[in-house]
């Protein structure tokens, strides 16, 4: 496998109980690049952040991250070998201080080491030390979103998968989670993200996949997609696509 690929992802069909929502997906992810998950409610962008990360069921095909199969592993497994995921909805502890959160980021790492990724988080993120002895709950939606991006960041993951990292925030937030992806692939890390705001992921994103029920319906540089005529009209409020007889 070529150096510069992070994960691959060959004829993959997962889902739930016996039923899988994603089918026969296949695709390459290049190291230090954002993707964009895109489509509509039930297309599966959610099932197949979960999947990579260990969520649901797998039926078949194969996950390779870093040039080695990790489908078998627990998700536990998966965090330790540098994968992380940001769930949908918030997900810290909000009567917990801000440090206190960071700290509790940094459970699977050696105590020698958490001080060290509780510094480089704050370093990417500043508002963090602003809001050092604030209750999480009491941060706004965009900051508690980039408090818990750092939680998972303070591991060191290679691949960062985001499950609609913007939902329900104000478009100032929304602005703000968008930065804060950036900032994430700038500091070298690969992000796949599912994201309802189409537009907004589009602009910092390098490439986009859209799904229709489960199944790849396009894949190329976001640039492109964001232009393709079947994707304004279904996603970006476009003229509607007439075809000819």
């Amino acid at each position: 496998m070529a150096d510069n690929i992070a994960l691959e992802i060959r004829n993959w069909s997962v889902g739930y109980l016996d039923h899988p929502i994603v089918r026969d997906f296949s695709a390459v992810f290049t190291t230090g690049s954002v993707t964009s998950l895109i489509g509509g409610n039930g297309a599966g962008k959610s099932t197949l952040l979960k999947s990579i990360f260990g969520l649901n069921r797998q039926f078949g095909g194969t996950l390779i991250f870093e040039g080695k199969p990790v489908d078998g592993l627990s998700p536990s497994s998966r965090l330790k070998a540098g994968i992380g995921i940001v769930p949908q909805g918030r997900c810290n502890f909000p009567q917990m201080t801000v440090h206190e959160n960071l700290e509790m980021g940094t459970y699977l790492l050696p105590r020698a080491k958490a001080s060290a990724a509780i510094e480089r988080v704050v370093d990417i993120f500043p508002m963090l030390r602003r809001k050092w002895r604030q209750l999480a709950g009491n941060l706004s939606g965009g900051e508690q979103q980039v408090l818990e991006t750092a939680m998972v960041l303070e591991s060191g993951p290679r691949l960062l998968l985001l499950d609609e990292p913007s939902l329900g925030l104000s478009p100032k937030m929304q602005a703000e989670v968008f930065e804060t992806v950036k900032a994430i692939r700038d500091d070298g890390v690969t992000v796949i993200m599912a994201e309802q705001n189409v537009f907004g992921s589009l602009m910092i994103s390098d490439r986009a996949i859209v799904l229709e029920l489960g199944k790849k319906f396009a894949d190329g540089p976001a640039n492109e997609i964001m232009h393709d005529p079947r994707i304004k009209a279904a996603f970006l409020g476009g003229d509607p696509v007439v075809e000819n007889d």
